[in-house]
């Protein structure tokens, strides 16, 4: 009964210290894991949407980026440029900029599409679609989402001082050929339109482009970069969206943005 009593006794020790290996080899595990997840992080999709408030089927696309702000995906990010080309035609959009009209023929070069036009969506740099589209935006969107990416690209700071922005990032991983691109955005304004082929709508466009610069990445530290910032404008209305670019291909590798207070 002794030796049956000791055996039973040798028999939980070596089951105690078998469970308490599996949980030290599970926690390595966990501990592993989450080493990797601190490495790399969800896909993101930054819709760049070329609008214009003077465009009659321009309204649906810019109803879809709604959707995805509204979604609260913080790895969805639209950005809606408004060109210019579409002003003659009875309504000057406020928001428009010759510059985002250049960005998008840019695009059209790189990418040797069939041109400018509106609604058009640029989906991290690779994907160009009709902005209206929505099962195809989707399907472009969902797929990006699934890659993983490193995080090569931080804002650190953001502040505002005597009427400037100023933006001070962080890149830790990059290629000659890459810059960062930097998007001052408003995140919601609605415009009653009063002529041209969109009289009498009320629009409600989202993520609008306010400023945009870009700027060569630099081994020494000036990592900062500036906006006007109107004083009478709300910054909780605002936020920063950087993103690091390939200059060559415009393949967009990371993303990151920041609330401004």
């Amino acid at each position: 009964m002794k030796k049956s009593i000791s055996k039973t006794i040798q028999y939980s020790c070596v089951v105690i210290f078998a469970l308490s290996l599996s949980s030290f080899a599970l926690q390595e595990i966990i501990h592993t894991k989450n080493k990797e997840t601190k490495s790399t992080s969800n896909g993101f999709a930054i819709l760049e949407l070329f609008t214009s408030q003077g465009c009659s089927s321009c309204p649906p696309a810019d109803a879809l980026m709604g959707k995805y702000v509204l979604g609260n995906n913080p790895n969805i990010i639209p950005l809606s440029f408004h060109v210019d080309y579409w002003n003659y035609i009875g309504w000057k959009d406020p928001f428009s900029k010759a510059a985002f009209s250049n960005r998008q023929r840019e695009y059209a070069q790189l990418m040797n599409t069939r041109g400018s036009y509106t609604p058009q969506v640029i989906i991290n740099g690779k994907y160009e679609l009709i902005a209206s589209e929505e099962s195809a935006v989707q399907s472009k969107v969902s797929q990006e989402l699934a890659m993983q990416t490193k995080e090569n690209l931080t804002i650190s700071q953001v502040i505002i001082v005597d009427g400037k922005l100023k933006i001070n990032y962080t890149v830790n991983r990059f290629t000659a050929d890459d810059v960062v691109n930097f998007a001052l955005v408003k995140k919601k304004e609605l415009t009653a339109i009063k002529r041209g082929e969109n009289s009498g709508l009320k629009l409600t466009n989202y993520n609008i482009v306010f400023d945009f610069a870009t700027k060569p990445i630099s081994k020494k530290n000036d990592n900062i970069i500036e906006f006007e910032f109107n004083n009478d404008w709300i910054p909780s209305d605002f936020k920063i969206v950087a993103y690091m670019q390939s200059s060559q291909n415009g393949i967009i590798a990371s993303v990151a943005q920041k609330e401004i207070k």
